[in-house]
């Protein structure tokens, strides 16, 4: 599901329909031209994940959340605009129902030491992808260990660095994580959730070797006073650090040093060859300082050189002519 050989990026709506669900529609459209290859919803049921004491945040929940059904017709609207779709689930119901609807997971952040979850989806044997955050490596490495005893070699499982605060400032990002993280784990995927303003930590990250970008996405910062709006990317930003992202795709190109195509019409001309140091004359005895190396090559190499030295030259050769096999006997 995740792609091997290009960068996975995610559109994380999140809760920014705010319950609307033709808000959740449009954001699907615009992920859609932003050139997202998944959007990302969160799933709730609010009572099993808010305590009701907590009134303010219980209230915004509540009146943020979608119903299953609708997440189900998203979903078939998402394979319609072919985008992926998947959400986080918050409770292991939501994760219950999500698990018939979609072929990739996430784990949030704050649910990466539930391991009640974890355990669950893990038994679902899809790809599992768990932000990092609030975690430090010891933790990481807990986690895991989890998903291994269940799954086994086929691991299936991403990590995603993260820095958990809303916004992130980008001198605490610590990018260098995603090496660490990858050198760690080196049957995980690895990439970056992130939180920070703008459009640099994707593309830095990328450059570091993450192969998953989620970003927060909005149809307008200003949509209103939730906090998601401000820290996400509106459709023309998503999609200036989409096409940032594939050119920096372009440039890393593939792990593979091979001489290029275009490289190779440059070969003669930059390369050294063996030429005569000095005038030579006919039945001289080849010594080394009878040879330099200059450009343009197309003659003999120094191993090819190493097999004529100590053998008579057959005619004059002048200071810089080519040195070639048959002048020597």
């Amino acid at each position: 599901m995740i792609k091997k050989n290009n960068v996975f990026i995610v559109a994380e709506a999140g809760n920014n329909h705010e319950g609307d669900f033709s808000i959740a529609k449009k954001l699907i459209d615009k992920a859609c031209e932003s050139g997202a290859d998944a959007i990302k919803f969160q799933t709730y049921d609010v009572d099993n994940f808010i305590d009701p004491k907590f009134i303010k945040s219980y209230k915004k929940f509540k009146k943020f959340s979608l119903s299953y059904e609708q997440f189900y017709k998203l979903s078939k609207y998402c394979k319609k605009k072919k985008i992926i779709f998947f959400s986080t689930p918050f409770d292991l119901k939501s994760a219950i129902f999500l698990n018939k609807i979609q072929k990739i997971f996430k784990i949030s952040s704050g649910d990466n030491n539930f391991t009640d979850l974890i355990k669950l989806i893990a038994r679902f044997n899809k790809h599992l992808i768990i932000s990092t955050g609030l975690l430090d490596l010891n933790g990481l490495e807990d986690v895991y260990k989890i998903v291994k005893k269940i799954r086994g070699a086929n691991l299936k499982l991403s990590f995603l660095h993260c820095v958990s605060s809303y916004p992130a400032p980008l001198e605490q990002l610590n990018l260098s994580n995603i090496r660490l993280i990858k050198e760690k784990f080196n049957d995980v995927n690895v990439g970056l959730s992130d939180h920070t303003i703008g459009t640099k930590a994707p593309l830095y990250a990328v450059l570091a070797g993450a192969s998953i970008i989620e970003k927060h996405f909005t149809l307008d910062n200003k949509f209103s006073s939730f906090r998601d709006h401000a820290l996400s990317l509106n459709p023309k930003n998503f999609k200036i650090m989409v096409d940032q992202i594939r050119e920096a795709e372009k440039i890393l190109g593939e792990k593979r040093k091979i001489i290029l195509p275009l490289e190779k019409k440059n070969i003669i001309s930059m390369r050294r060859s063996a030429y005569a140091s000095r005038n030579l004359r006919k039945g001289q005895i080849l010594k080394r300082n009878d040879i330099v190396y200059l450009r343009p090559g197309g003659g003999l190499n120094e191993e090819e050189v190493k097999k004529i030295l100590g053998k008579m030259i057959k005619v004059k050769l002048n200071k810089t002519s080519s040195i070639k096999k048959i002048y020597f006997k």
